[in-house]
């Protein structure tokens, strides 16, 4: 099977098992809101947050490194296990003894528990089987997928009866802890390796480690930092409404756009010795990205008040103008990770830190400098700020790697006057007002319609003078004559 082939079905596997797990984590978190207090969100997100942070420190990059290799060596995936296993149990330890510090730092005594019973709990996650990762090494995501959909499904059972019964945050915990235990237990009947304790470090392992742990902890701080920053300024149901609405803002690009950079990273990795075919498949990756990501920016600006207010429930309906606000996180977060991506297969895995310090000392500037009357405020800082890191990620990526900001140029210009002209459609001609499932739809519908006609218009002119829309041009073209023949044949 050819690496296009290999790659194409990795993705829709990839995709599949993603779609799934956060279709059913839509359904069920849709059902939870009109279940639990915007509270109860808030103070999860805020436990998670500190065992999130500490957990980057055992985040060695396995598999990562793993996939990296040429060819996979037992003794260095018995290694990897055996050393996120210690490291796994010392921040069990660590959580458990600073657990009270936490609870009074973020104002939340409640979180206390909460904090212990997590980290406990992630001892399954360090012992989940290290084999998995051969599957992944060789792009065969269909049992991965197979075990993500079914632990989710389970967990998503014990999570919805919890709600119904306790209706507290307690249903939340319980869920995320049965999902990491079903995963653990799956992961040996899906792979038959059976990982030993193994003390001897591979060579380069212990560097490339160090870095990766740099980048998660720096990464997961920027990440979660605005929410951390949201519980020192307002109450836990503003916490829970943020956590909500970013996540529901950023939905397109986690469920879409992530499982294919999950896919692209060990199908690229054969070309970090042919740096001029590897930036060219990176310019068309990045221009399918954003040609999907800009119009969600600006038709979830759009369906917001609709979306929060009849899909997640009256009480979530000043959720509303978060959830525009931070539709425009979707700007910098591909850009971030697909740089990773090249920084990586470049040996330049050290630069990769500079577009989390960035995010980071704009988000603390901000804090420390401004005043925020409404977490809403707050919000729309978070998006400026996005805009600013995203331009400072493509600067720097010129500069250090030689990322042509000509291409970028032309790879953002035509889904950015598409996007533009979709906007003006629903602003200056019509959308709907309408507090309705049917307003939201109708919406979702003309925007759709717009986008795609001024994209195919602009693609067919701009596929004359760029390569890369060239190849897209040709995909498109080959996509509708297959579907007009199945069409003609059908009759």
């Amino acid at each position: 099977m050819s690496i296009q082939r290999k790659l194409t079905v990795a993705y829709f596997w990839n995709l599949f098992g993603k779609w799934g797990v956060r279709f059913i984590g839509i359904g069920s978190t849709l059902i939870l809101a009109r279940l639990l207090d915007p509270s109860a969100f808030g103070l999860v997100a805020l436990a998670t947050i500190c065992i999130g942070f500490f957990e980057t420190l055992t985040d060695i990059g396995i598999n990562r490194y793993l996939i990296s290799q040429t060819e996979l060596d037992e003794k260095a995936m018995d290694t990897s296990w055996t050393i996120a296993l210690m490291l796994k149990i010392l921040l069990i330890v660590v959580l458990v003894l600073l657990s009270d510090f936490l609870a009074d730092f973020m104002n939340a005594p409640e979180i206390r528990l909460i904090i212990i019973v997590v980290a406990c709990s992630g001892l399954f996650s360090a012992l989940t089987n290290i084999g998995l990762v051969r599957f992944e090494k060789a792009l065969d995501y269909k049992r991965i997928s197979t075990l993500l959909l079914t632990a989710k499904v389970i967990s998503t059972c014990v999570t919805l009866s919890l709600a119904f019964y306790f209706q507290n945050y307690w249903a939340l915990v319980a869920g995320g802890i049965c999902n990491t235990v079903v995963y653990c237990v799956g992961s040996y009947f899906v792979s038959s390796y059976r990982p030993k304790l193994n003390f001897a470090i591979a060579k380069g392992q212990l560097s490339f480690s160090t870095k990766i742990m740099a980048r998660a902890v720096l990464g997961y701080t920027r990440n979660k930092l605005d929410i951390f920053l949201v519980g020192k300024l307002f109450d836990n149901s503003a916490v829970g409404k943020y956590n909500i609405g970013q996540e529901f803002a950023i939905l397109p690009l986690t469920e879409v756009i992530t499982p294919a950079s999950t896919a692209m990273f060990p199908a690229l990795a054969q070309y970090r010795d042919r740096k001029a075919e590897l930036f060219d498949k990176t310019y068309k990756y990045f221009a399918l990205v954003y040609g999907f990501v800009l119009p969600c920016i600006v038709g979830i600006w759009f369906i917001a008040p609709q979306f929060c207010t009849v899909i997640l429930g009256p009480k979530w309906s000043d959720t509303a103008p978060l959830m525009s606000a931070l539709a425009v996180l979707m700007l910098p977060f591909p850009l971030t990770a697909i740089t990773n991506n090249l920084f990586d297969y470049l040996n330049k895995t050290q630069l990769s830190l500079f577009s989390d310090c960035v995010g980071i000392l704009l988000l603390l500037t901000a804090f420390l400098t401004l005043s925020f009357d409404y977490v809403a405020d707050f919000a729309l800082v978070r998006a400026i700020i996005a805009i600013i890191a995203f331009l400072a990620i493509l600067i720097f990526a010129r500069l250090t790697i030689g990322l042509s900001l000509l291409k970028m140029t032309s790879v953002l210009i035509v889904p950015l006057i598409s996007s533009a002209i979709m906007w003006s459609c629903l602003y200056f001609g019509y959308h709907s007002k309408e507090i309705t499932i049917l307003g939201l739809l109708l919406n979702v519908v003309l925007g759709g319609i717009s986008y795609v006609l001024s994209l195919l218009v602009i693609l067919f002119f701009m596929a004359k003078a760029d390569t890369t829309w060239a190849f897209w041009y040709s995909k498109v073209t080959l996509m509708s004559q297959s579907i007009w023949r199945k069409c003609i044949t059908s009759q």
